[in-house]
């Protein structure tokens, strides 16, 4: 049985690992390891610098090439999953990546793919859509104000998509203005997701059509994760901050980086690994208790 987490005590133990340009997401995958997507220097359409890494212990790897911006990773058991872009990528044990589907695949025309998470059936994964990324900063890069006319003219075209793991598409959610732009997924059951708003900062539970708001406060939320114990943990990727969140009381910072983006939580290890983006490294919370 995997080791629950008891309430945390003292500030989360951190040690860091550089792994190359802009991680984004890791994973556990083949042989219990690592796997860390590099979004490259420069995550432009068909630059094709982006990676994936492997990390086993301190060491770091290639382990598959040639991706131009690849986000979101997750791991099936017998492959790994990526987006990137408008396409997702199913690459095997030796590297080898192929395509699960591109944009032609979808029944609207994909915009930004981001997070990746495993249904609970195994045999399918859930992408988000971010959809109009360009339209939510002001000129300064800054995220527009919540309640301002340009955040009102933000087209809606976000979605969430399930995709099996022989690439039929279809619609998990239907774009609505509650999820203007998700970034993080993941599954709590067959009829239930958790999202993170990354313009709003809310983070949301999704069940049967409808929104429930679980959290607040966290403007370019990034991952999401819950506990066996019912504790939300929460990345920031403009300010960097880590935060858990327990089901019955304040929530709690528990690190801030450089940039905190789409995290792995390791329950039974009690242990976070954060890819801090804008400081190129892995970031691990050891998450201690009582």
């Amino acid at each position: 049985m995997p080791l629950a987490f008891g309430p945390l005590a003292a500030t989360p133990t951190l040690q860091v690992i550089a792994v190359g340009p802009n991680p984004e997401s890791v994973t556990r995958g083949f042989g219990g390891d690592l796997f860390a997507t590099l979004m490259g220097e420069t995550r432009k359409d068909g630059d094709g610098n982006g990676r994936i890494v492997r990390i086993r212990g301190d060491a770091v790897s290639d382990f598959s090439a040639g991706y131009d911006d690849p986000k979101g990773i997750v791991f099936t058991g017998d492959h790994l999953i990526t987006a990137d872009f408008t396409r997702v990528w199913k690459i095997d044990s030796t590297g080898k990546k192929e395509l699960l589907a591109g944009p032609s695949d979808f029944p609207h025309p994909p915009s930004y793919l981001n997070d990746v998470a495993l249904a609970p059936d195994g045999r399918s994964v859930l992408v988000t859509d971010m959809g109009a990324v360009t339209k939510m900063r002001d000129p300064g890069g800054q995220l527009w104000p919540v309640d301002s006319a340009e955040a009102a003219a933000i087209p809606v075209i976000a979605r969430v998509y399930r995709i099996t793991l022989d690439g039929k598409v279809s619609i998990a959610v239907e774009n609505q203005r509650t999820m203007l732009l998700p970034n993080g997924v993941t599954s709590l059951s067959n009829d239930t997701l958790l999202l993170a708003e990354f313009f709003t900062g809310n983070i949301l539970e999704y069940r049967a059509g409808g929104f429930r708001i679980v959290a607040t406060g966290h403007r370019s939320v990034d991952g999401i994760a819950r506990d066996s114990r019912g504790t939300l943990y929460v990345s920031e990727v403009f300010t960097g901050r880590v935060w858990a969140i327990p089901a019955d009381g304040p929530k709690r910072l528990l690190a801030t980086l450089t940039s905190a983006a789409d995290f792995l939580l390791d329950e039974p290890a009690s242990l976070l690994v954060v890819p801090d983006t804008k400081a190129g490294a892995l970031a691990f919370l050891t998450l201690h208790r009582p």
